[in-house]
This record gives C-alpha cells, structure tokens and sequence, in this order.
C-alpha cells in the first residue's frame, strides 16, 4: 500500500512537473526541435503523452478535448486544469474592445511582432495581414458567453483558410498580423449557423485568437460553383474562358508531353492541385488524372491561358471514392507554356 501511494505521488509530481515546463520553458532553438518527441506542438497534453499517460474524452472532434488521463498506476487526473480559464469579459466586450460595423468586438491581448512597441503603429509596412483566400497557422480557444470552452485547439498549432470559418472570425483574422494574439466578441448572426448544425453552440461566442504566419495562396476565382455565363462549353460538358491568347496553331495530343503552370480549386474554394505548391509542371498529358482536365489542355497552345469549370462528372464526382479527394465541380487556371515532343 505504501509503495502503490509513493508511486502515485510520484505520478502527479511528475505530472505538475510537466506542466509546469509546459507552461514556462521557452520553446526549443531549431535544431533542437528534432529531438523532440513535441517538435510539431507546444501542447501540454503532448509533454504528458511522453511520460506515458494517454489521453481519454468524451467528446467527438470538431470540439473534442480530454476530459481526463488515464496513468498507468490506476487512476485518473482531472484535465480541468489544462484548459484556459474563461476570461473575466467573457460575458460581454468591455468599453475599451474595438467594433466593426458588423457588430463584431475585438481586444488586443498581444501586438504584432512587426509593432510590439506601442509608438510603431499597427497599420506599418511591416504588418502583413492575410487575405480572405490566404491560409494561416493559429491556436485558438472557444467559450460561451456563460465561460464554458467549447472548442480549443489545445494549444496544437492549426492551418486554416480564412474564409473558411465562420463570418466572424473570416473578419477578424485579416485584421491580424503575425504574432498577435486577440480575443474577439462574435455575434450570433456572424457566429455559427444552427440550422446546419444544431450541435454547434448559438448565440454570440467568444475566441482567443493566436496568429502565428500566413501562407499566401493564389486568388481564386469569382465562379468556383457554377461557369459564367459567356463561358463556352464543349459536348462533354467542359466549360471554359480564354484569359490570354497563344501563339501558333499546335495542339497536344494524349501523347504529347507539355510544360503548363496551373492552379486548381474545388467549390467551396480550397487549392486542391497548383504548381506554386509543388505539383508537377511538365508531364503527358495522358497522364493527368482529371478527365476534363486532360480534354482542356487538348484545346490549347502554347502560351495560351485558360480557365476551366469541370463538372463532377468530368472530374472526381459528387461523391469520390478516394480519400481528400474533391467532390463536384472543379475550377482550373491553366497556361500552357510550351509543347515539348510526343512521347
């Protein structure tokens, strides 16, 4: 009995240990990262996992945070304690928080590493803020209005595309800079939309938000869901724009292999292949796995840039079979840059 209670103190020693790095250590030089078993998270929750424990919750993701850690030695610790308190103004912005037109308030708790110093204003050259269509690298903390947290991401650093959240946030994300922390004050008209998700909380909400970089992005079209109007459509159902005329009067053929820069979108305006990313920009035509892709660069030469709405039908489908692939329509800036030789 007295080794089993001396073992268990020694557990939750090790764990206040833990916590206490996790909350004070300065993170790692680079070339330290490596050797860390955390290198990708400053998660606390990952210092834990290192010594052994595993993380158990009843909550399901999006929202999901460990409600407790089962040790090794038979019992249980509350993780209450990993979880940012509710702010004091969580109820409510205080006099002070900045208001957009739209209703939505913001405070900032930590200024941008390009103006940390109060007498260099926020709006310097220095101070890089993100497009609605850019991605960007953030932590976040979520609370009712009542300071119950309903979604955080423990501190694990999350891309995501600004304008892929909700209004509020779309808002108030391209306000801020790298290395800014702020709380923001959401509406419940700019909050989440209940009628598509009756789990999601109502009514206004409240973030913590911290902005660590920003990935820039190609700007996306206007049409990512449906062709304009004047766009042209072949038999198949291949609708398409000329951006800029080519020269000559050669055009690839399945076999022929070509050189084309390229950017791609799905509907709801995710970059799904482009080769300011990495993606391969000289292959066989033959080769491209897009259906109505393949028959659009048919239709060019060299030079020319296009833009392409591909029906589902002409792309993934509605419902793909593979794993993260796109469903529906697919929009595609193309210019082809040279014809190469036939295979």
């Amino acid at each position: 009995m007295a080794r089993h209670s001396l073992a268990k103190r020694g557990a939750v020693a090790t764990v206040a240990l833990l916590l206490i790095r996790g909350a004070v250590v300065p993170r790692p030089s680079a070339a330290a990262i490596p050797t860390s078993p955390c290198h990708q998270v400053s998660s606390r929750r990952c210092l834990l996992r290192t010594a052994g424990l595993s993380l158990t919750s009843g909550l399901s993701a999006p929202f999901a945070h460990a409600a407790s850690i089962a040790t090794p030695f038979g019992f249980s610790i509350d993780t209450g304690l990993l979880d940012p308190r509710a702010p004091p103004d969580v109820a409510g912005p205080p006099a002070d928080a900045e208001v957009t037109a739209s209703g939505l308030a913001s405070k900032i708790l930590l200024r941008p590493t390009c103006a940390l110093s109060s007498s260099k204003p926020l709006d310097n050259p220095d101070c890089e803020r993100a497009n609605p269509y850019d991605k960007v690298l953030i932590t976040y903390v979520g609370w009712t209005p009542d300071g119950r947290m309903f979604d955080s991401s423990q501190n694990e650093k999350r891309v995501i595309r600004v304008n892929s959240i909700m209004e509020g946030l779309t808002e108030g994300l391209v306000k801020m800079a790298p290395g800014e922390t702020r709380r923001f004050w959401v509406p419940a008209n700019l909050a989440f939309d209940n009628k598509q998700d009756p789990k999601k909380p109502s009514g206004p909400l409240v973030f913590d938000i911290e902005l660590f970089a920003i990935e820039r992005q190609p700007r996306p079209p206007d049409s990512l869901k449906a062709p304009p109007a004047d766009a042209l459509v072949t038999d198949s159902g291949l609708a398409y724009k000329v951006l800029k005329s080519g020269s000559g009067t050669q055009r690839p053929t399945a076999d022929t292999n070509v050189t084309a820069l390229y950017n791609g979108w799905s509907k709801n305006g995710d970059l799904v292949l482009s080769t300011s990313f990495g993606a391969q920009e000289t292959f066989l035509v033959k080769e491209v796995p897009i259906p109505g892709l393949l028959e659009g660069l048919q239709l060019m030469v060299a030079g020319e840039t296009r833009r392409f709405w591909i029906p589902a039908k002409l792309a993934f489908g509605e419902k793909p079979e593979g794993r993260n692939l796109p469903a529906g329509m697919l929009t595609f800036d193309m210019r082809l840059m040279s014809i190469n030789a036939a295979s």
